[in-house]
């Protein structure tokens, strides 16, 4: 069969954090590599939004198509277009949103919604597109069927094999490797090594998608996949890549002795990193540059507030212990919209104080699909999905909006350059990245560009629901997985 898997263009306005960051299509990488017999293209349309030239060259069996929560509308708009341009090629919708609110993609040009991890439900799905076996048999999908009515399978085995997953087809996107990258590193490669997070914070869908379950390839996996990467860079995508002692000392061992010379970025948690300073200088050593920390608050209450399960005093030790083996610190932090003036002030003076170069700030945000979406869902000014970027109060302000949003911006504003001197200095930052940076926080710090998408100041929708009238979810169906 011919697949085409679309990663559609997120909606947004000229700011956001795809400023610092934006990673090659990896899920969909993935994707392809567990449909090995099959002709299968990648159309990432954050870089190539030819969808109607793609589909009348290509002339695709199957569409799939991912979204996180501020690409639902982008995902429907490109399944609509799909639809109108053949009403023949099967439509499938998968991904993080779809998975926690399959109801979003009820409409009469979906055909089959994914639930899960995909190389746990596509290889079935395609298998039985292919052989004409009936759908109802293939389990963790919702399908609809000849009159409209969409029915939900049984849940289908969780195990997977992390030693045994495929390389990511990444020579599906090799022409558009330029355009991926990491903070100051471009171009970029991401790889994930493991799936799913064993701590609880509230604001974050990742341990609910994967239902709790954490699973991780082995170091010599990994270093296999290493060794098939071309580009200087690599960014493992792991929610907390230095969580498991034993595996990350035994990976940083075997590239040493592979003599593997590559730089490296990650995310971590800062107690792993407190917890086992000599695994950050294993890893300094072999080309760690730079670590996304979720410190998400500077004070004890801070960090309760939102279930991080750390404290302030183990975040300091952990930047501490950065700068000490010259690792960049890109620091995000979670603002409360019922932040005062105060808050934003002490928030300023800590980065600046613990000098770190590069900043993300989130404003709280009850994604769908997290512990905070259902205890603050009453309190949502907007269904607006392309208002959830984390950039936006969804939630009412203790401080006038415009107030809020000029403290909010004025976080990226920097009034030392010392700490990037000494970056340039050791040779961690070029004098082009530094222009570059601040060109991302002369942006981020325009407080009024935060406006247009405000849910009570800015121009923004509501979430359209298909009609009940058109489309109908068989509740027996759904619950027996007839």
């Amino acid at each position: 069969m011919r697949i085409l898997l679309v990663h559609p263009e997120c909606q947004s306005s000229l700011i956001g954090f795809r400023l610092a960051a934006m990673p090659e299509p990896l899920a969909l990488e993935m994707v392809a590599a567990c449909v090995p017999d099959h002709d299968v293209r990648i159309l990432d349309m954050r870089v190539d939004g030819n969808l109607l030239g793609t589909l009348e060259d290509f002339a695709p069996d199957v569409v799939g198509v991912t979204a996180l929560t501020t690409e639902v509308y982008a995902a429907q708009d490109v399944l609509q277009m799909v639809k109108q341009f053949s009403p023949e090629i099967i439509t499938v919708i998968g991904g993080m949103h779809a998975t926690m609110m399959p109801e979003d993609f009820y409409l009469p040009y979906v055909d089959i919604i994914t639930l899960g991890e995909a190389e746990l439900v596509f290889p079935h799905l395609i298998d039985a597109l292919e052989s004409g076996r009936r759908l109802r048999d293939v389990a963790n999908i919702i399908w609809q069927d000849g009159d409209g009515y969409f029915h939900r399978n049984r849940a289908g085995s969780m195990k997977m094999d992390m030693s045994n997953l495929p390389f990511p087809r990444r020579d599906l996107v090799e022409e558009h490797r330029d355009e991926y990258f990491w903070l100051f590193s471009k171009p970029d490669t991401a790889m994930a090594t493991g799936r799913g997070c064993p701590f609880r914070c509230n604001f974050c869908s990742v341990w609910q998608f994967y239902k709790g379950i954490t699973r991780q390839m082995p170091a010599e996996r990994v270093v296999e996949e290493i060794k098939t990467i071309d580009t200087d860079h690599i960014t493992f995508m792991d929610d907390n890549f230095l969580m498991n002692y034993k595996r990350e000392t035994a990976i940083a061992e075997m590239i040493k002795a592979e003599g593997i010379k590559k730089r490296y970025g990650m995310e971590c948690r800062t107690d792993s990193i407190v917890r086992h300073p000599d695994l950050v200088e294993k890893w300094a050593e072999i080309g760690l540059s730079s670590v996304l920390l979720g410190l998400e608050g500077i004070s004890d209450e801070d960090l309760k507030s939102v279930n991080k399960g750390t404290t302030a005093r183990v975040n300091d030790e952990a930047v501490r212990i950065m700068h000490d083996n010259g690792v960049i610190v890109w620091g995000a932090f979670i603002v409360d919209p019922m932040w005062d003036r105060d808050d934003f002030k002490r928030l300023k003076d800590y980065v600046e104080r613990m000098q770190i170069t590069q900043t993300q700030f989130t404003v709280l945000t009850p994604l769908p699909g997290t512990k905070l979406y259902e205890q603050r869902k009453a309190e949502l000014l907007t269904n607006d999905y392309t208002c959830f970027d984390a950039l936006h109060a969804v939630t009412r302000t203790r401080l006038p909006r415009e107030e809020f949003y000029q403290l909010y911006a004025n976080l990226y504003k920097q009034r030392s350059l010392e700490p990037y001197y000494h970056l340039v200095k050791s040779g961690k930052m070029t004098l082009e990245d530094c222009k570059r940076g601040k060109r991302m926080l002369d942006v981020m710090s325009r407080w009024e560009l935060y406006l247009e998408k405000d849910p009570v100041l800015g121009h923004t929708r509501d979430k359209v629901k298909p009609s009940t009238k058109q489309l109908k979810l068989l509740p027996t169906q759904v619950q027996a997985g007839k």
